[in-house]
């Protein structure tokens, strides 16, 4: 019964997620209503407020399991490069909601909360310079992981994108070469 259970709990939230998700492709998270975002999963009101209190809470989970899984990627990979390819085939397997999180505005602060993962930074961290103070490395840093960051938003847009492998590629040594101080 309990799997039961599980199983209504995760595709009720599955449904509200991908409704919301084709609704931010119309219109900004403030201007959709939770009437709208039920019926457009077909669920009822009382369905939605029993796992979410609003459309903003479906959208922090919706950031939360995009970094979840980024998080896990990086743990498996054995490279950088491996780990940078995962990471870009997965988001283009989940296109849709990573495009509404990645490609607009949804957030501005999610960017943020992405690229300040201790994952990330620990990657980095090994390809930037020692000689630099850790002022200028920060500065560095910065640079680097918007820079990676806009470039994932421009491969994703892209309807003839290149393959996963390629971007990571390519990103890894735009990276290299930034770092070459």
């Amino acid at each position: 019964m309990e799997q039961m259970e599980n199983q209504r709990v995760r595709l009720s939230k599955r449904l509200i997620k991908e409704s919301l998700t084709g609704l931010l492709k119309e219109a900004d998270v403030h201007k959709i209503s939770i009437r709208t975002l039920c019926e457009q999963a077909g669920i009822n009101r009382s369905t939605f407020y029993k796992y979410y209190g609003s459309q903003y809470d479906v959208l922090e989970e919706m950031e939360n399991d995009l970094i979840s899984s980024i998080c896990g990627t990086l743990r498996e990979g054995d490279s950088d490069g491996e780990s940078l390819t995962k990471i870009c085939l997965y988001l283009e397997n989940n296109l849709d909601t990573v495009q509404v999180l990645i490609g607009s505005n949804v957030d501005l602060d999610f960017p943020r909360k992405l690229f300040n993962l201790p994952q990330i930074k620990e990657m980095l961290a090994t390809r930037l310079p020692g000689q630099l103070d850790r002022e200028s490395q920060e500065y560095l840093y910065q640079f680097v992981v918007n820079g990676c960051y806009c470039m994932i938003r421009q491969w994703l847009s892209n309807e003839t994108r290149m393959p996963p492998r390629e971007i990571a590629d390519l990103m890894i040594s735009a990276v290299n070469r930034v770092c070459m101080i």
